[in-house]
């Protein structure tokens, strides 16, 4: 019977390992390759189980929690920069190196894949699939608590039509993180009503002529997103502007889905027009 026990136990922990997220011991040594990353990592570890972050880590204009990553070390994500660092477990998406990711493969280090989470459901999935993987179950619930508390279930029949901006023109229509959380806290989305899916392009044409009650803008910062910004200081945009209220969404408060989104929807609720 002990022995059986034993060798059941063995069997889960290895196929566990192989798959990730759940792992028999916490990973003490770990490395995060993009700010999403580093927002699930800040939020569920101590700092000293945390070898390096990204760049982004403490950047206050796209990190939530830019303040606890001060005095962490950080890393450009390069193959050789993380086996230096001798990691056990590393954290990144598909979007971030492939390559990087398969030589670590190689090398016998665990890498965990983010999703892009959109519904509740997905983000709830994925950060017990983080939270697990880094043996900080209670955590990853107590962080979803925030969360469930601003997510609503259905999206809004009468609320304010908001139209969704970002630079180069593009918005955020059905099948997108910016929806559920337009949804979450009382808006419709316009771009989902024009029929868009996915991350697409919003022409001020369209802007125009559909007369949204409110406009939604992230990421026009000055900085790393300037060559994009010129479509809102276009004299239509400005003139619209000028007729309907806009609501600047920090970009940290979304850089990214996740159980942080909570802060986006509660600021557009705090704006609500």
């Amino acid at each position: 019977m002990v022995l059986r026990t034993l060798c059941g136990g063995f069997l889960f922990a290895t196929v566990s390992l192989f798959h990730m997220p759940v792992q028999a011991d916490k990973p003490q040594r770990i490395v995060s390759l993009n700010v999403c990353a580093d927002q699930y990592l800040l939020g569920l570890v101590e700092p000293n189980r945390i070898v390096a972050l990204s760049e982004d880590a403490a950047n206050p204009q796209i990190s939530l929690q830019y303040e606890k990553a001060q005095g962490i070390h950080t890393t450009r994500g390069t193959a050789e920069e993380i086996l230096l660092l001798k990691p056990d477990l590393v954290i990144t998406n598909k979007w971030r190196g492939a390559k990087t990711t398969e030589i670590l493969r190689q090398s016998g280090i665990p890498v965990l894949m983010l999703a892009l989470p959109v519904t509740y459901e997905q983000i709830e999935a994925e950060t017990r699939k983080v939270a697990d993987a880094l043996g900080e179950g209670e955590k990853g619930e107590a962080l979803l608590t925030d969360l469930k508390n601003t997510m609503s279930v259905a999206p809004p029949e009468d609320g304010p039509l908001a139209a969704y901006f970002m630079p180069g023109g593009y918005s955020a229509g059905q099948n997108t993180f910016v929806e559920t959380v337009l949804h979450a806290a009382g808006y419709r989305n316009l771009a989902s009503e024009l029929g868009l899916t996915g991350w697409s392009s919003l022409s001020l044409e369209e802007l125009v002529l559909k007369k949204p009650d409110v406009l939604v803008m992230s990421f026009f910062s000055k900085g790393k997103y300037s060559l994009s910004t010129r479509l809102r200081q276009h004299s239509a945009m400005q003139e619209l502007m000028k007729k309907i209220p806009v609501i600047d969404v920090p970009d940290k408060y979304w850089a990214c889905g996740g159980w942080f989104l909570f802060e986006a929807i509660h600021y557009l609720k705090g704006k609500k027009v």
